[in-house]
């Protein structure tokens, strides 16, 4: 099959908020776009792709990020399905190169696949999740070890308007605090480690940080005051419909080999193998990384699933709370858990989300 090469130079939240919609009609230009089929769903239990050579796009270098399909690389799930040759190719330009034919299947952070597919209104589909939880943490400076400590406190999540920012005031409504009355919310640049350091500087009295940072802040004398998982399907895989529909083979077959490689990882005793494989690979893990290995998990969905319709509401719902999306996004549009659903039932796993 030729592809046409997009080389589009332009970070994934640009994308976006610059003019996405502007970019997507110049690749679409460029090339033709098959519509959805209604392909009947088969079973994925003997599934075998029918295409050998497969390019899955990626925006993370962090280890994690990738870790279960090169486990399902590393040990041959995917040969065992028919895939011979995987690349991941590490790109800001994810969606364009998706879009531009260039990659097969992408992983994107869920907002970003449903803003993409409602501006350029392509049949862009959520086909699995990834990631299905993310970490609600509020890290304090030293001196700060109560909610009660918090009145007239300087905040930052970074934004005024980001997701960061939202889950903080959802945070200080579950102390008991009002986000609007008690705190003072602060803007911020750069990213989790610049907010790190204005705690530890006393800059601010507290900000949004990520699990990693907890040893750094408790040595400078401080903590997490709030520290939960929450049900959040924050990173999925995307494919085209019209990939989709010459291709069902493959994505049935992708699908099963990484949920395969998920429940290998998720088993205890696989640890070292699990951080070796990624080692030998050329992935940086620093000890107080490995130190991270059940946070790290608890993120990752072991089934390609998540939890339930209700929780992506609620995503969605503080997507258009914050003007990421519009109130009211119709996200079933953009999600076909068929792959996932059959995959599940041909390795005996129940099957998740139940429905939609």
């Amino acid at each position: 099959m030729n592809r046409p090469k997009a080389r589009i130079h332009l970070p994934r939240r640009e994308f976006l908020i610059k003019g996405g919609a502007g970019v997507l009609g110049t690749i679409i230009a460029a090339g033709t776009l098959d519509s959805v089929s209604g392909a009947q769903t088969p079973s994925a239990q003997n599934a075998k792709a029918n295409l050998h050579a497969f390019k899955m796009g990626e925006y993370n270098p962090n280890y994690a990020s990738q870790w279960t399909v090169r486990i399902a690389q590393s040990l041959g799930y995917l040969k065992e399905v028919g895939i011979d040759d995987f690349e991941v190719v590490l790109s800001e330009q994810y969606m364009p190169g998706l879009i531009g034919h260039s990659l097969d299947v992408t992983h994107a952070d869920t907002d970003v696949l449903f803003g993409s597919g409602l501006k350029s209104g392509l049949p862009i589909k959520m086909i699995s999740c990834y990631r299905q939880n993310e970490w609600w943490i509020m890290g304090v400076r030293k001196g700060i070890n109560r909610p009660e400590d918090l009145r007239g406190a300087k905040i930052t999540g970074g934004q005024l308007n980001g997701r960061n920012t939202w889950i903080q005031r959802e945070i200080l409504k579950k102390l008991g605090l009002n986000p609007d009355k008690d705190v003072t919310f602060v803007p911020m640049g750069g990213g989790s480690d610049s907010r790190l350091r204005a705690v530890v500087n006393g800059q601010v009295d507290a900000a949004s940080l990520l699990p990693r940072h907890k040893a750094q802040l408790e040595r400078a004398g401080g903590k997490f005051l709030y520290e939960q998982p929450h049900h959040t399907p924050q990173e999925a895989y995307a494919a085209l419909g019209g990939w989709l529909s010459k291709n069902d083979d493959t994505a049935y077959a992708f699908t099963r080999a990484d949920i395969k490689a998920r429940q290998w990882l998720f088993k205890p005793e696989n640890k070292e193998k699990a951080y070796d494989i990624m080692i030998k690979m050329g992935y940086k893990i620093p000890d107080d990384f490995k130190k991270l290995y059940q946070v790290a998990l608890d993120m990752i969905s072991p089934d390609c699933g998540f939890d339930s319709a209700a929780v992506m509401d609620e995503f969605v719902e503080s997507l258009g709370t914050i003007g990421t999306l519009p109130k009211g996004f119709e996200w079933r549009k953009y999600v076909d858990m068929k792959y996932v659903w059959a995959a599940q039932k041909s390795l005996g796993l129940p099957r998740r989300p139940a429905s939609l």
